[in-house]
């Protein structure tokens, strides 16, 4: 599963290494939702009574992991495609401060989208079926 990981833009071998001691047998996790909720990038919303707070991310699972995913994501920005991919998802927030954050977050919960379709399949990245996140040329 290591080397699978490792055709991912953005995952090195530090952030493979823990990838794979966070998440364990990704077998466990039937769907995706699962693995995501374990990252703690699960979408949030307190709500009691009439008041309703605002969505986040609910920050409930594994600390590693987190930092891992967004350490990869900052892997995938540094790329041409990873430039633009973060541009368009600040641009759908215009007007919004936190922008730059929510696209990183958004960003990290893709690579883990990726991680989880990689090794599921047993099959190394493909580019083309990823939307875009493209390898950086070594």
């Amino acid at each position: 599963a290591y080397a699978l990981l490792r055709t991912i833009p953005g995952v090195g071998p530090t952030v493979g290494a823990i990838l794979l001691a966070e998440i364990g047998d990704i077998a466990w996790f039937t769907k995706f939702s699962q693995l995501r909720k374990l990252a703690g990038l699960d979408i949030i919303r307190v709500q009691t009574g009439k008041f309703a707070g605002q969505w986040r991310i609910s920050k409930c699972g594994r600390g590693l992991l987190r930092w891992a995913l967004y350490h990869a994501a900052m892997g995938v920005a540094r790329t041409a495609a990873g430039r633009a991919r973060l541009a368009a998802l600040k641009a759908k927030r215009h007007g919004d401060r936190f922008a730059g954050f929510k696209a990183v977050v958004e960003l990290a919960a893709k690579v883990l989208r990726v991680v989880w379709g990689v090794w599921r399949s047993g099959t190394p990245y493909d580019p083309r079926r990823a939307g875009g996140l493209q390898r950086q040329p070594r």
